[in-house]
């Protein structure tokens, strides 16, 4: 049986891309087309020859797992008598070349019995590395939980190209400026035994600067080297490429936080990156930059917030010394009870930074209010409770997050209905004032005020638990105990120089 007569036709054999084979049960190759030559890589004598049953060129999944004998789909369409479509295979050439191929089997069965399977082969490798660079770019682009500095990005990016993608070594190097152009490998990923000390510069006066790396460096653009083995570029390293059987490499130049790095990656094949392949590596580069270039934008917004919270917290407090350090004490128990309540940590440290801004709105009241030494007549604590509004307007006004405007609002809501200034009533209060309005309860009861003495923090404790449910959030009070049994301490109190506003 030939090809033609699987097909019922022979004159496009010759002319498609798709290499035909045609094998018999057994596995022994009964006819080929011209382009299955170019494909595996052999003359049609030696496909056709009896060797050729042994012939499996290393079949891979698109994962990078072999392929076991029994899927493969010429197997497959023996064992079971139906048609396998669509089975994309990694074929290793004898060059060491792996390519990607689109397989489908079609069993021609006489009687009861399947004689032979039609194998046809479409170049699948463009469809392939596009599949890989863009789950390698969804993967290095996805943003963490907490912003990255330089070195877990540089981290993320190694193990991604390595661990999630084809490649069997990736490393960063940064380049520094001193006379000596060094380049100092500062992440490596895959066969590490590659890298030793001092393995590149990127200075044109020693040997270890002329590779690609130091041609990248120095050029600013991509530099591939597709055969190793041939390639006098880096002929310095030639057996240890080969004692670890690296066959070609890209090296990408990028300047995270603006200095010159390199990111180098090695195939375990020949002829790996071509245009499609190093264009997709470029943009992974560009977006791990992009990453860290957030990363150092949210701790720079992370800083002028603290900044600004602990600015607004002197202000207020140096108008009150008898409350001074209230609310950063209130602040650092608000972030211990988040932190024992299980809460995620960019939250906790949201409700500690309210706790520490909590009473801003006391900015608006008369001085002799705030340090008068007896009882407040009606209208002085209508005034005195305006500074839940206050304080939100305020913080509301200057665009800080959640929840630091709400909790200086609701800090003195209680479950019942009874606080102000909305009497808001359970579930309507939200949690991160709950927290802060039990911190509050207790710090205040346990430092001293001109209207009375210290009341203790056994004391206070007592009495936010004999109002758990009603006054109180329960898990937060329970957790108040805990926090407190544990031996919690305040930071010491600072007493600021009270200042006319």
């Amino acid at each position: 049986m030939t090809l033609a007569d699987a097909l019922g036709a022979s004159g496009f054999l010759e002319a498609t891309a798709t290499a035909f084979m045609l094998r018999d049960a057994s596995g022994h190759v009964l006819d080929v087309n011209d382009r299955s030559e170019r494909v595996f890589g052999c003359s049609r004598e030696d496909l056709m020859s009896d060797d050729a049953t042994r012939l499996t060129w290393d079949p891979v999944h698109q994962d990078g797992s072999p392929f076991l004998r029994d899927e493969l789909p010429f197997a497959v369409a023996v064992q079971t008598q139906d048609p396998v479509y669509g089975e994309v295979q990694g074929l290793l050439t004898p060059t060491g070349e792996r390519r990607w191929y689109t397989v489908n089997a079609y069993p021609i069965v006489e009687g009861d019995e399947c004689t032979a399977v039609l194998l046809a082969y479409l170049d699948a490798g463009e469809r392939v590395r596009r599949s890989q660079l863009v789950d390698l770019l969804l993967a290095v682009a996805e943003r963490p939980a907490h912003p990255t500095g330089e070195a877990e990005t540089f981290q993320h990016l190694c193990h991604t190209l390595v661990d999630a993608g084809p490649f069997a070594l990736a490393w960063v190097g940064v380049a520094s400026e001193g006379p000596e152009r060094r380049v100092d490998v500062v992440e490596a990923v895959g066969v590490t035994g590659f890298i030793t000390p001092d393995l590149v510069s990127w200075s044109t006066t020693r040997s270890n600067g002329l590779g690609p790396s130091g041609i990248a460096l120095r050029g600013g653009h991509p530099v591939v080297v597709n055969d190793m083995a041939l390639s006098p570029m880096v002929h310095q390293w030639r057996d240890q490429l080969a004692r670890y059987d690296l066959r070609s490499a890209v090296v990408l130049p990028f300047r995270p936080g603006g200095r010159r790095a390199v990111l180098a990656v090695y195939d375990r094949h020949p002829n790996a990156f071509d245009e499609l392949t190093v264009a997709g590596l470029e943009r992974i580069v560009r977006e791990a930059e992009r990453v860290i270039a957030h990363g150092e934008s949210v701790r720079r917004l992370s800083t002028a917030l603290e900044g600004t919270l602990a600015a607004l917290s002197q202000v207020t407090e140096a108008r009150d010394p008898y409350t001074a350090g209230h609310q950063v004490r209130v602040g650092a128990l608000s972030t211990a009870l988040g932190t024992r309540l299980d809460i995620d940590a960019d939250l906790v440290r949201l409700i500690g930074q309210a706790g520490d801004v909590h009473d801003v709105g006391k900015i608006a009241l008369a001085s002799e209010i705030l340090i008068k030494p007896g009882r407040l007549s009606d209208l002085e604590m209508r005034m005195v409770r305006r500074h839940s509004s206050v304080g939100h307007e305020i913080l509301a006004q200057a665009s800080l997050p959640w929840p630091i405007p709400e909790v200086a609002l609701q800090h003195h809501e209680r479950l019942d209905g009874s606080g102000y200034p909305g009497g808001l009533a359970a579930s309507e209060i939200g949690l991160p004032a709950r927290i802060v309005a039990v911190a509050d309860v207790i710090e205040a009861m346990s430092s001293h005020r001109p209207y009375r003495p210290v009341v203790g923090k056994e004391e206070a404790l007592a009495f936010v638990e004999a109002n758990a449910g009603t006054l109180f959030d329960t898990d937060v009070v329970a957790v108040a105990r805990d926090v407190l049994m544990d031996g919690f301490r305040f930071p010491e109190a600072t007493t600021p120089s009270i200042v006319s506003i």
